[in-house]
């Protein structure tokens, strides 16, 4: 059988076999939280019970200092979907002008977001539900991203089915491989790294991966991008179209742009267990427009402004979306919703 490479991360590499992904990782190479063996140990405690919108564990072997992990073949990831649904503006050859973006007064875009908008609905349903399956198991995924999603086409249904993968450094609070108190804070990547992280709160909890599935859930709900760079727009930036790569000093000062300072005392994990580079560096006072202390009108209008296409939804799906974008954007973690309540809220 012809095994073709199709991927290299920093500690492993993915190859095609036919209809199957083979997963290979050097087991005398990796560094924590990188750990194949707790991978292996996570996917086994998550196929007793199936869940389609989580990967499956076909197969898995040591051969010499190589673990094999095998998970059935996908053509496409999330971030690689996206990127064929935003689209270059069509021009009107005899207006001498954009068709698209008129209507909505999105004429600086130089790419509309064409994603069917009942699919960026059923898509977060789908990612909740896995993170619910994944949380149920105690499972913390800790890098909840677009290129850890696949796509499924393969289903006779009219939208993608979604399926979450790479447990490469999932924590699993059953058996802790770093102390609950005390895990490593360099995990997750890019705008989508939660708040207490940015802080070095090391006794976080699984609600990271909610605030991840925020970001991603708004790249959804983005009308266009202004760059044709092949990233995909969020409500947060961290500089990556700019820099080479991503800054944590970029996404705290967007996250604060966008929702507000806080308070020390309304932030009381990073108050008592995070960074004093916090309260160094803003004070503990915040700047009065925290986004959770306020009524829910502002918050709603402040969703409705970072998530902009959630205006194309009617009826009772657009309050349900914006109520549960609202619940999981507390910073501090122990007041922001969890996965089994969105699957609630949203179904």
């Amino acid at each position: 059988m012809e095994s073709v490479l199709i991927a290299v991360t920093r500690f492993s590499k993915i190859y095609r076999e036919d209809d199957r992904a083979v997963k290979t990782t050097t087991l005398s190479s990796t560094i924590k939280p990188h750990d194949c063996r707790v991978e292996l140990s996570v996917l086994k405690q998550l196929q007793k019970e199936r869940d389609s919108h989580v990967i499956q564990l076909y197969d898995n072997y040591v051969k010499l200092d190589t673990m094999f992990l095998v998970f059935p073949y996908y053509e496409q990831n999330l971030y690689q979907y996206m990127l064929t649904q935003f689209k270059k503006k069509r021009k009107n050859m005899y207006l001498l002008s954009d068709e698209d973006g008129k209507e909505n007064g999105d004429e600086e875009f130089k790419l509309i977001n064409k994603m069917d908008i009942n699919h960026a609905i059923d898509f977060i349903k789908q990612l909740s539900q896995a993170l619910r399956f994944v949380h149920s198991h105690r499972i913390i995924h800790r890098d909840l991203k677009p290129q850890n999603v696949m796509v499924d086409t393969s289903h006779k249904t009219r939208i993608p089915q979604l399926v979450l993968t790479d447990f490469g450094i999932a924590y699993d609070t059953k058996h802790p491989q770093e102390p609950p108190d005390d895990k490593i804070t360099d995990v997750s990547t890019s705008i989508y790294k939660a708040p207490e992280l940015l802080f070095s709160v090391k006794n976080y909890s699984a609600k990271i991966d909610v605030w991840s599935l925020l970001v991603l859930g708004s790249q959804f709900f983005q009308r266009g991008s202004q760059n044709d760079n092949g990233l995909i727009p969020a409500f947060l930036d961290d500089g990556t179209d700019e820099l080479d790569e991503g800054s944590d000093i970029r996404l705290i000062m967007s996250i604060f742009q966008q929702l507000g300072i806080p308070k020390a005392e309304e932030w009381p994990e990073v108050r008592d267990y995070g960074s004093p580079a916090f309260e160094g560096m803003f004070g503990s006072n915040g700047d009065g427009g925290y986004i959770a202390t306020k009524d829910e009108a502002e918050q709603h209008e402040k969703i409705m402004e970072l998530f902009p296409r959630l205006t194309e939804i009617e009826g009772p799906m657009k309050n349900k979306l914006v109520t549960c974008f609202s619940r999981m954007i507390p910073f501090e973690s122990t007041k922001r919703i969890s996965s089994d309540q969105l699957v609630q809220l949203l179904s």
